[in-house]
């Protein structure tokens, strides 16, 4: 018996929902928290920090005429860094802007110009989270603004150099397998290595962490590893568990010598297209912030007869008033 059937028909529509799935949709602590400040006025922008001279203990002779002076300006030391020029320019051709029907994006360059300002901040993310040292733009490389990775440490970064007053103890970067972390030595450690170096016990202090190292804080949370004895996990809730819900994370950690939020990031010693995902930034936010020429912009461009374009553009770089107040796992 003759008939058409479904599977033989050869000029059936495709069908596509409207709904686009964005499967990529992380956040952006670093950039979301730290301070915004006045923009810098030159490409290489400087500030100053200081540090009290070392305590004495001695005694003056009553009767003797001053003849020795304090330079209360010699531990004064000039740090700087660089803006940096992020962008992206998307483009649609003629045909894909007035005579295509996309899923998810029923004007094209509109879709596309909101994406790339989504992609601007993840690269402004990416870039203030890395290792990547200062660079000055040549004609040939472009302007790079140094990333925390080299403000934490104890050599510092090199083109955006840091006085050795300013830097970090070597006790306040801990490169401690992450599995191996220990809640005593190293996270209490890590707030001792602060207030030593400072002399201040903060609540204020973020830690941004990698995915691998904000579970290892969890983790080493809830199992007692005072004794000389095998660990034994022990789970004890407080309160019914009539909707069987059960809570298993570390948001906040105190210690004696301050508390930090746990913040998880993706993006965290970004390199090679990965993130180092052991890799984690005890900050004090009171100390960063992004000195922001151009915030996000759209700028349209001529049409020159191929299609549609924009220029998506930001101009910021990061200022470390001091990383002497900071600390990293690294391991």
């Amino acid at each position: 018996m003759a008939g058409t059937l479904v599977k033989d028909v050869t000029t059936k529509k495709e069908d596509y929902s409207d709904l686009l799935a964005l499967v990529d949709a992380k956040a952006l602590p670093f950039t979301s928290a730290v301070n915004k400040s006045s923009a810098a006025t030159n490409p290489r922008f400087d500030w100053t920090a200081d540090a009290y001279a070392a305590p004495g203990t001695d005694g003056y002779v009553d009767g003797l005429d001053v003849t020795d002076f304090d330079d209360e300006f010699a531990n004064r030391g000039k740090l700087y860094n660089y803006v940096q020029i992020f962008q992206r320019a998307p483009k649609v051709s003629t045909l894909t802007q007035e005579a295509s029907d996309m899923p998810g994006a029923a004007n094209p360059i509109q879709a596309a110009t909101a994406k790339a300002l989504v992609e601007i901040k993840r690269d402004m993310e990416c870039t203030f989270l890395s290792s990547n040292d200062a660079q000055v733009d040549t004609g040939a490389v472009p302007y790079k603004s140094c990333g925390l990775g080299l403000w934490i440490s104890t050599g510092g970064p090199t083109v955006a150099s840091v006085p050795s007053n300013q830097r970090p103890a070597s006790a306040q970067v801990i490169t401690t397998a992450t599995a191996s972390l220990d809640e005593v030595v190293d996270m209490q450690g890590i707030l001792r290595a602060i207030f030593d170096a400072v002399g201040m016990v903060s609540s204020e202090y973020m830690l941004l962490a990698g995915s691998i190292l904000r579970a290892r804080i969890t983790e080493m949370t809830r199992t007692d590893t005072e004794s000389t004895a095998a660990a034994v996990r022990v789970r004890t809730f407080n309160g019914p568990l009539a909707e069987q819900t059960i809570t298993s994370t570390t948001t906040v950690f105190r210690g004696d010598f301050g508390s930090f939020t746990v913040t998880p990031s993706s993006w965290i010693g970004f390199s090679s297209g990965s993130p180092d995902t052991d890799r984690g930034y005890l900050l004090d936010m009171s100390k960063l912030r992004l000195r922001y020429n151009q915030r996000p912009d759209v700028t349209p461009l001529p049409n020159l007869g191929g299609g549609d374009r924009r220029l998506v553009r930001a101009i910021a770089g990061l200022q470390c008033d001091t990383p002497k107040g900071m600390g990293k796992f690294q391991p």
